[in-house]
């Protein structure tokens, strides 16, 4: 026995020794070899023959009690034929049960277990003995071949539709929720070719797991999904819980029609019910292998392109096979065939969109490319679909451009942005010499049509095509009597902003006045352009030009103006010009960008501006103080001076400076200049200092050298008292947050310049974190007595 044979079981009634418990009554007659007692249970539990109480008791004729078939799957698959066999010599209420039992679906070779009707092997009578012979797997069918059933359907009127509705309800049923099936007939051949067809039309895996009883006595007592019932036995029959079809009257169930039953259906009456039944269960096996129980419609076409060589029909079975096409696993060779398919209809734009948005192919990419080309051009609005990257060889490449060239020479000038945007959406770079005219009636068109949803962003030759635009708009702005400028500032300024370059053409100068109103990055785009092109200008007027073209109508930070005046000479500043500056400088808070506009300007100053100028001298001698302090630590022994009499606001202003200057010096000779400096200087420090150690974004270098400078400038006793309390406590606060490797980076600082630097810094931090810690003006006085006896020393 092969082990994809079935298990075969004879079931009946036993006389005395006859059947395999050995003792008379209804059980087991006979097994085949290896067959299980769970097999024998299922058998007795569920694929019995039915005989019929009131039948029996009317002592009807046994030619009257039809055979039966039934079929389950319950973990195994079971196939039962059963026949009435009551005869004089038998017991009445007689039955016989051939079943047949397998694990392995396979066996059943490419069988639907409605075709085993009146199959010639089933047996109908005991066997000598207790073992009976297995019956070999892809047993012989009975005569319910597929091209038999077609045959045979296609002979009723209504076939057609009977059968899709059979092929419906019989693809549902295990659905949750659905109602059971139930044919109604006298004739259980003809019950059975409609089980039969309506299961053909169903893949194999699935059509097994159906259960169906041809004949059930109460369908409250059967578990198959499908039933027959006898007309004498049907009674009334809830349509809430079944769909029936009569089969004697030609009355069936309102059921809507499946799309795989509108499908399959009329391929498998109007063709090759072979080929048709191998066409889905490869349908079936593309949607398993995406993971799906059931075949979708795309899996459906595939299925017919690939088994039957069909082409597809229309536009919508296109898109279905595309969709299909990006999400199947099929193997390599099948899409290349249905891509193919797809491609010989020829498909719309839509579905080769579709196809592109995951094939790889040259022959999709150029056939969207024309479809979507076609369509800008006639002024379709321009794909915006995903688009899947792809190579083009350098053949394609050119091929694909020159077809976007051609495209752009024959479009009109309110389509041309469309043709531009798809051939870069392709990856492709049109060159505008080869479509020069249309170029040229293109930016002739849209210099008089601003508003027009042109994007350039998206144009391969933007900047060639910019160039024109400039070049047009120019030469109409030297004609226009306003109308054009108008439009400029409202439309046309943020576009051409990156492009300004020339602070003389009125072009440039509209657009840069624009965007300077506009602020935000386009004004600080135009003002860095002509800032930078200033640098290495040479002609007559043009800082003032600059000024003009940025600063005409808007006025400017201090800082731009120190941004802009710093690409100048001093000798590219007119009076003129700086005297359209000064109102700016005097409007505004003190600043260093304010400070540093004053000495480029300082030979415009006069005494009108008095003061600014008061400003600037203060800042020369604050500027002053700073060089020398620098070069006392160059030089020791150079004077530095006490600052006297300089502007608060402008000592503020340079104090970053005066910080970054005194940290860029040893400890030291920055607390000696801070010192000299005075009481403005240590409360510049005393502000600035705190600001340095706390700004985890400065270089480590500075946040040490700022602790060091405030201990030294607080250490000295010529320090002011303000100062010493002030740094004293704001150390203490930084003292309390830090860790001991911070300290000993101050520490190594002070060491490395003065030994009794460091040690006062040890005794600080020591008297800080004492037991019994000082008030300040106790660390204080210790602090000014210790220094008295080293000084006495």
């Amino acid at each position: 026995m092969s082990a994809r044979d079935f298990h075969s079981l004879f079931y009946t009634d036993c006389g005395p020794g006859q059947g395999t418990r050995g003792t008379e009554g209804f059980q087991i007659q006979a097994m085949s070899a290896g067959t299980g007692q769970e097999d024998a249970a299922l058998v007795q539990r569920a694929a019995l023959y039915e005989v019929p109480p009131d039948w029996l008791r009317e002592r009807r004729p046994v030619a009257e009690f039809p055979p039966s078939l039934v079929h389950l799957h319950d973990g195994r698959y079971v196939t039962a034929r059963g026949v009435y066999a009551d005869t004089e010599q038998d017991r009445v209420g007689n039955h016989f049960t051939h079943a047949l039992v397998t694990d392995d679906p396979a066996s059943y070779g490419g069988l639907r277990p409605a075709q085993l009707w009146q199959a010639p092997w089933w047996a109908e009578r005991p066997v000598e003995g207790t073992e009976c012979s297995p019956v070999p797997a892809e047993p012989e069918p009975g005569p319910h071949t597929a091209a038999e059933l077609r045959d045979w359907v296609l002979a009723r009127d209504d076939g057609h539709d009977w059968l899709t509705a059979v092929h419906t309800a019989l693809d549902q049923v295990r659905e949750p929720d659905a109602r059971r099936v139930v044919f109604v007939g006298r004739h259980p051949d003809e019950v059975l070719r409609w089980i039969a067809a309506g299961t053909l039309l169903l893949p194999q895996e699935r059509a097994l797991r159906i259960g169906f009883r041809v004949y059930a006595t109460d369908p409250r007592l059967s578990r198959q999904h499908v039933l027959a019932l006898h007309p004498d036995w049907a009674g009334e029959l809830d349509d809430d819980d079944f769909v029936v079809f009569h089969l004697g009257d030609r009355r069936r169930g309102a059921i809507e029609p499946s799309a795989a039953a509108r499908h399959w259906v009329g391929r498998f009456l109007d063709g090759d019910p072979a080929a048709v039944v191998e066409e889905l269960e490869l349908a079936h096996r593309f949607a398993r292998q995406r993971g799906a129980e059931r075949a979708d419609a795309g899996d459906r076409l595939a299925a017919g392109v690939l088994a039957s060589g069909e082409p597809v029909p229309d536009q919508q079975a296109a898109m279905e096979l595309a969709g299909w096409l990006a999400g199947t696993r099929a193997p390599e060779q099948a899409v290349d065939r249905v891509r193919e398919a797809v491609l010989a209809l020829p498909p719309e734009r839509t579905v080769l969109a579709r196809l592109a948005e995951t094939a790889h192919d040259a022959r999709v990419r150029v056939a969207l490319l024309r479809a979507e080309l076609a369509e800008a051009a006639a002024g379709e609005p321009a794909a915006t679909s995903h688009l899947a990257a792809h190579r083009w060889s350098a053949e394609e490449l050119s091929d694909a451009t020159g077809l976007a060239e051609e495209t752009a020479a024959d479009t009109a000038p309110e389509h041309l942005d469309g043709v531009l945007r798809t051939a870069g959406r392709f990856g492709l770079e049109p060159r505008p010499t080869r479509f020069a005219q249309a170029a040229k009636d293109f930016i002739a068109w849209w210099a008089q049509h601003p508003q027009a949803p042109v994007d350039p962003r998206a144009w391969p030759c933007r900047a060639e095509l910019i160039a024109l635009l400039r070049e047009e708009l120019g030469s109409r702005l030297a004609e226009d009597s306003g109308a054009l400028a108008d439009a400029i500032r409202e439309h046309w300024w943020r576009l051409l902003a990156p492009t300004v370059a020339d602070p003389f053409l009125p072009l440039d100068r509209l657009v840069a006045q624009s965007a300077v109103a506009a602020g935000g990055e386009p004004r600080q785009q135009v003002i860095d352009a002509l800032r930078d092109r200033t640098r290495a200008a040479d002609r007559r007027g043009h800082a003032d030009a600059v000024w003009e073209a940025l600063f005409a109508h808007t006025p400017p930070t201090v800082a731009e103006v120190r941004s802009v005046l710093g690409a100048m000479s001093a000798t590219m500043v007119s009076e003129a010009l700086a005297e359209r500056i000064f109102p700016v400088l005097e409007s505004a808070p003190a600043s260093a960008d304010q400070l540093d506009v004053l000495r480029m300007l300082v030979h415009h100053l006069g005494s009108e501006h008095e003061g600014l100028r008061s400003m600037w001298e203060d800042d020369s001698a604050l500027r002053a103080w700073l060089a020398n302090f620098q070069r006392a630590a160059r030089a020791p022994g150079a004077g530095v001076g006490e600052l006297k009499e300089i502007a608060d606001e402008v000592l503020t202003a340079r104090g970053p400076e005066i910080v970054a200057a005194l940290l860029s010096i040893p400890p030291p000779t920055a607390a000696s200049a801070a010192v000299a400096g005075g009481a403005r200087v240590q409360e510049l420090l005393v502000r600035e200092l705190p600001a340095v150690w706390a700004d985890e974004q400065r270089p480590a270098a500075d946040r040490t050298g700022a602790v060091a400078l405030a201990f030294l400038t607080a250490w000295s006793d010529k320090a002011t008292e303000g100062a010493r309390v002030a740094f004293d406590k704001a150390l203490e606060a930084w003292a309390k947050r830090r860790t001991s490797a911070e300290y000993r980076k101050v520490s190594k600082l002070l060491r490395g310049v003065d030994a009794d630097s460091a040690r006062a810094w040890h005794d600080w931090l020591k008297e800080l974190f004492d037991a019994k810690p000082k008030s300040t003006a106790a660390r204080l006085a210790e602090r000014w007595r210790t220094r008295w006896s080293q000084r006495k020393g």
